[in-house]
């Protein structure tokens, strides 16, 4: 590995370090947010929720995937930006991208696109439409369910490489 790809295997360690870590902060948050959920484990509410945990749970999760989207993009225009100093470099940085870690890490990437995508149109739905809590529960599913389809889809075709 020569030492732009460790430059960047590390930049991107970084990143996942402070992505956990903002992760790991803002769920606190929000159990500690409300008194029963951290007196009964949010982990067995999880089944039971009212529609406001869900909501937040869906807020968490769209904090969540926009911080990484954004902390990768990032770091994506950095090695893009290699190319305007050195076109070897860019390519040495992006032989990266074909290694199996990195296809994997660009599925979590996906799915989180996904789903910070579809559940910002449903955000946006929600502000613009008066719209019941039933109804904005379902669209949250549907989010939910097309980002696995078609994160899973997309899935196949990033991993097919590695898996031949």
């Amino acid at each position: 590995m020569s030492a732009l790809q460790t430059a960047f295997a590390a930049a991107l360690s970084v990143i996942l370090v402070l992505l956990t870590a903002f992760t790991t902060f803002t769920v606190r948050s929000a159990i500690v947010a409300r008194d029963s959920a951290a007196r009964t484990g949010w982990i067995s509410r999880i089944g039971r929720a009212s529609d406001r945990d869900t909501q937040r749970w869906a807020f968490v999760a769209h904090r969540t995937t926009g911080v990484a989207v954004f902390a990768f993009l990032l770091l994506h225009v950095l090695d893009v930006g290699l190319y305007a100093i050195s076109p070897s470099w860019f390519d040495d940085v992006h032989t990266l991208y074909s290694t199996a870690a990195l296809r994997v890490f660009e599925c979590f990437l996906l799915y989180a696109i996904l789903f910070h995508t579809l559940n910002g149109l449903r955000l946006i739905a929600l502000d613009l439409v008066d719209i019941r809590n039933a109804t904005a529960r379902h669209l949250l599913s549907l989010c939910i369910v097309v980002t696995l389809l078609l994160g899973t889809a997309a899935a196949v075709v990033i991993l097919w490489p590695v898996a031949t």
